[in-house]
This record gives C-alpha cells, structure tokens and sequence, in this order.
C-alpha cells in the first residue's frame, strides 16, 4: 500500500469518526481532523488534497442513498467539511463546501435540490465569509444556481427558481457584471404557439391578438422596419375588443340585478314557485358548502404559467376577466418600455450617463416621434381606464401596478445612466458632499431663528397713535372734536377722472382682453368702489340700499346737486348698488 493511499484510508476512518460522533462537530474536528494539519507545508498540502479527495468519495457514496436518507447525510458532511476550514484553515480550501454541493447536486431530482439548497439559505453568513464574486467560491456558487435555474421548470418549479433568484440578489452587489444584462438581451425562446389557419373575422383577430407575444417577448424587434406602426394600431383593436367585451358585461350585470329586484316578492320567507328542475327542494349542506367554497374561489386571483393559444379556447379566454387583466399589464409593461425611448427620456439618460462607461446597460439607437408619442399615451390611458373596470378593487389595483412600474423605471435608469454600486465611492462622496451643505444651511436657518426679533416697523399714522395712548378708549373714540380726515367725494372724483376713469372699452371683463386692457378694467373697478366708499357719508340717501331708520341726513347734502348727478352715475354703473342686490330678510 502506498503511502497516498495509507493516508486516504487513515483520514477516511477519522472523518467516519467525525460523522458518527455524538459529540458536538467543532470538538470532533479538533480531536480527529485537526492534528492532519500539524506538519511542514509540503505534507499539509499532501493532506489537504487527501481530504479533499476523501470528501468527495462520500459525497459520491451518499448521492446513491434514497432521498430519506440522503438529505440527512448530506448536511452532516456539509456541515463537516464547512466546519473544517473555519477550524484550520490548512485542512481543506474554503470554496470545497460549494463544490461538494454542487457535484450532489448534479445527481439528484430537483425535488432533492430544493432541500440541498436551504442549506445554502442556512448557513450563508458562514459560507459567504471574504466572497469575491468574480474567482473562488463566488463563481462556483454562481454556477451552481445558474445550474439550477435552467433546470427548474417555470411552470412547475417557479417558488424554487424565485428562491435562487433572491438568494442571488441578496449575495451578489447591485453593480455585479453578472446580474446586469449589458446587452438589452431578451428572452427570445419564450415562444407562444398557436394555429394561424383559420379563416373569418374572428380568426383574423384572433391571430393579431397572439402576434403580439412575438414582439412582446423581443422589444427591440418593435424598431425594425414599420413594425413599430403596426404593433400600436394591433394593440389599439385588441383594446377596442376588450372595452366591448366590459360594456356587454356592465349591460348583463344591470338586466340580472334588475331582474333580482323583481324576484323581491320570494323573500322574506315567502314560499317561492315550484319549477321542474328541482329548484324548490330543500339541498343538503354538502351541496350548500361547495357552492360557497366555488362562490369564494372567483376572488382568488389565478396564475397562467403559460398562455393557451387554442382557437376554441379563445372566445373564453378573453372572456374572463383575470386573463384580461394578465394580457392588460403585460401591454402595460410594453408602454413604459417604449415611453424609454422619448427624446426627453433619451436626454436624461444621456446627461447622468458616464463617459465611455462600458459597463452602462446600451439603449437600441431609435427614437419615437411625437405622432407615435400620442399614440402610446392614449393606448396608456385607455389600459388604465380598463384595468380599473376590470377588476372589482379595480383603482387600488393600478395603484399599485404603477408604482411597481414606476419603481422599475427607476431601476432602469440605474442601469442605463450609470451602473454603479450604491456603496462605490463617487456615490458616498457626493452624498457626504450633499450632506455637509444640508447641514451648513440647517446651522445657518436655526442661528437666523434664534436671533431675537428686530422690532417691526408698521407705523399705521392715527392707528399707531391710538394703540399709544394712555387715556381711556371709550373716551377718545367718542370725541367729536376728532379731526376726520377722509377725503371728500368731489376730490376722489376729480382724481378718478385724471386716472381714465370712465374708459372706452368699458367695464365689463372679457376673455379676449389683452393685460393692459384687462389691467385698466380692475383699475377702473377699484377706482369707482373707493369713490363710492367716499360718498357714503354723505350722500347715503341716494343709494338704492336699505338704511338704518335713525340715520340723518343733512340739508345742505341734498343741495348738491353736481354731486348728485355724479354719485347716480355711478351707481347705475356699478351692479353691486342696484336694488337687485337688496337682501331680504
């Protein structure tokens, strides 16, 4: 026996005695495994391959065990091996953990993947230790979920594909060359089938209706040639198809409901008709139970792994409300896509966008016109009208479809403009920038706020003296001997008069006015109120108001009569002081 193979048999039976242990893992590893790495560099680098190489060849023996007994078996050995490298980490290599898992993985069921893979979920912070995602175990774990992804079928597996996904995104930085589609690339074997051979206005539809999924599933194929064109005018007939479809809906719900109205006289323990279909019998509560867990069931929101494109299927499908709303998102979706390629957007992406960043995500080189810019935003407008009459909490539905959307857009203008990790330097940097001058104009606002107040100067002439005095109120309110010095009406009429009061373009406002003219209409307005604010004192008989009986009027007011005249022309021009406006009581 040779002395490779003395040492595999001698390191085989210490880890059978680790794994058959009763006690805890860390003090087995210490008694059995450790003393392996006790020796000059070129035997630990002879034992550590040993023991890799042991490893595996129980790796290889436990993938032939039945899934009872294999899961159990398989974390044991993970846990060893993991438990090796952070014991000593001469014993074994710290990417051997993953490799372990991924050569079990590639013969088992993806039944049995779903549970070797929690251990991934388990245990991350202990094998996520110094990752570096572009050598090491960072891309053996990249290979190993890319692995399975491609294995696990979207229809029957998509929790466990969404399980790697997330693991994935929670791993790997925002910014890793791996997790950004530099290219645009689409999906392109996403593939809808469906028989184009009929014939008939109803066939005709039908095949516009599943040719869209060509372009939905490939974008960029939009830009090329008219196809643009003639994908918005499909989309605008399966929309116009759709809005018939919700209004014989509306239309049957109004008959039924108004048809229950007429059936009021069966309630209230009323005994209803007998009918030879078996309606009046009593039913038995097995009955009455399904039909309230059927009745429960329309709210459950169904799931379309993948579309059935059958031509007798068709007049069904698209009478239901929830593969509608499916088909109206994923329209929706195409919208938000195209409205990328506006000049405005095109322009703000240009401007964040790096220089030569040859990371940043490429943009097809197309620019959508405004002829076509109309036209997505009204298909938009008409989706949306649609997707809240769709469904039952229709608004609160587009509520949150748009905001997902809008989070989207955001994400995509990451990707786009500069592709750079939240945690990257220039970004910290401007955001420690950024919140130095918030904090600089904060200490500037509270240091002005907590300066005591300069006293204002709001000198109001008599007010400012009244709030002054020491006397009584009462008594200096009441004294006639006051002087009043409110200008009298002829003066304010003069002034008025030398402001272009009456004018020629009179004083009604118009739409068409021009700012001058309509300025000179408000000045004349005003200038009018103040003249028979003014005139009230002395010429209150002549106003076409209701007075107060104990008001007096002097003699020699009435004698006026230049005034007089004035004061009724004004009158007469102003609505306000007609008796029209005499409020009754």
């Amino acid at each position: 026996m040779t002395s490779f193979e003395s040492l595999c048999v001698k390191i085989e039976q210490a880890v059978n005695r680790c794994l058959d242990s009763q006690e805890p893992l860390e003090e087995s590893i210490k008694k059995c495994l450790v003393p392996f790495a006790n020796a000059n560099k070129e035997i630990v680098d002879l034992r550590k391959a040993t023991l890799e190489h042991v490893f595996k060849k129980l790796s290889a023996r436990i993938s032939t065990y039945p899934p009872d007994r294999l899961i159990p078996a398989a974390f044991r050995l993970l846990n060893l091996v993991l438990g090796c490298h952070e014991a000593e980490s001469f014993l074994c290599e710290q990417a051997i953990t993953l490799t372990i898992l991924e050569e079990l993985m590639e013969t088992q069921p993806l039944e049995v993947c779903e549970k070797l893979y929690s251990f991934l979920e388990i245990n991350k912070k202990r094998l996520l230790v110094n990752l570096i995602p572009t050598q090491g175990k960072g891309l053996i774990l990249l290979r190993l979920s890319n692995e399975l992804i491609r294995r696990a079928s979207k229809s029957n597996h998509n929790a466990f594909r969404g399980r790697i996904l997330i693991f994935l995104s929670n791993t790997y930085a925002l910014g890793e060359v791996s997790g950004v589609n530099k290219g645009g690339e689409c999906n392109v074997d996403n593939v809808t089938h469906y028989s184009a051979s009929q014939d008939g206005e109803e066939a005709a539809f039908y095949n516009t209706f599943w040719g869209l999924q060509a372009y939905f599933s490939n974008p960029p194929k939009l830009f090329k040639d008219n196809n643009l064109e003639v994908v918005l005018n499909n989309i605008g007939i399966v929309l116009n198809r759709f809005a018939d479809i919700i209004s014989r809906e509306k239309l049957k719900t109004a008959e039924e409901n108004l048809g229950g109205n007429r059936n009021n006289d069966f309630e209230f323990g009323l005994p209803s008709p007998p009918s030879d279909d078996g309606c009046g019998k009593k039913r038995k509560f097995v009955e009455i139970e399904e039909e309230e867990s059927v009745s429960f069931s329309k709210d459950y929101v169904k799931y379309f792994p993948k579309y059935l494109s059958s031509f007798a299927l068709f007049d069904k499908e698209i009478s239901d409300p929830n593969f509608r709303r499916i088909v109206l998102v994923q329209i929706l979706i195409i919208m938000q896509y195209l409205t990328g390629f506006f000049p405005e957007e095109q322009a703000r992406i240009n401007k964040a966008k790096a220089p030569h960043d040859a990371a940043a995500v490429q943009l097809p080189t197309y620019t959508i016109m405004e002829p076509q810019q109309h036209m997505i935003q009204e298909l938009w407008n008409k989706i949306i009208r649609q997707l809240e009459e769709t469904t039952t909490n229709g608004k609160n539905f587009v509520r949150t479809i748009l905001h997902i959307l809008n989070m989207e857009k955001r994400w995509n203008y990451w990707k786009f403009a500069d592709n750079c990790s939240f945690g990257s330097e220039k970004v910290m940097k401007d955001r420690a920038e950024r919140a130095r001058e918030d904090f600089a104009e904060a200490l500037k606002r509270k240091a002005k706020m907590s300066r005591p107040m300069e006293p204002l100067d709001n000198r109001m002439g008599t007010l400012s003296e009244f709030w002054t005095r020491d006397d009584n109120d009462e008594e200096f309110l009441s004294d006639t001997s006051r002087k009043i010095i409110a200008p009298k009406f002829q003066t304010v009429y003069e002034r008025i008069k030398q402001d272009g009061y009456p004018p020629e373009i009179g004083f009604i406002l118009d739409s068409s006015d021009t700012v001058e003219e309509k300025e000179l209409k408000e000045k004349c307005w005003v200038n009018k109120w103040f003249a028979l604010r003014t005139a009230r004192h002395h010429y209150l008989l002549h106003f076409n108001k209701p007075v107060k009986k104990d008001a007096k009027l002097k003699k020699e007011d009435e004698e006026k009569k230049d005034d007089v005249e004035t004061l009724k022309m004004l009158i007469d021009e102003n609505p306000t002081c007609s008796s029209a406006t005499v409020m009754k009581k």
